[in-house]
């Protein structure tokens, strides 16, 4: 039975990150500007198929603004996590540190972009 739950979770990881890597490629495809769509390939398994697919169908370039977004999207993390962990000490629970630091985690990335863009 122990096993059964173990398949499950397996399962429903695989299904969220397999979900998550076709969200991340299909906005890819819609969003016209590679660094914000790069946000969104910070996850490590997905900025790979990412930089892959878009290095070799729209070349280095938009590869390396990819890259640069997903820079964006990193640090980003680091702020959300830092979000999340003042929330949860704050007393809002794991529901409400989420609300609070996905919202976050975007301004924070963009804020990157605009950074490492200027400095570049």
């Amino acid at each position: 039975m122990k096993n059964m739950g173990i398949i499950a979770d397996l399962m429903l990881r695989f299904l969220l990150g397999g979900a998550a890597v076709a969200g991340c490629y299909l906005l890819l495809l819609v969003v016209p500007w590679k660094s914000f769509a790069g946000i969104f390939a910070a996850f490590p398994a997905v900025l790979a198929s990412a930089v892959i697919m878009t290095g070799h169908y729209d070349g280095n370039k938009a590869a390396s603004q990819l890259a640069l977004g997903a820079t964006a999207g990193m640090l980003g993390c680091t702020v959300c996590v830092a979000v999340t962990l003042w929330g949860l000490l704050a007393g809002w629970g794991w529901l409400g540190s989420l609300i609070i630091s996905i919202p976050a985690w975007l301004i924070s990335s963009m804020f990157f972009i605009r950074v490492i863009k200027e400095y570049r």
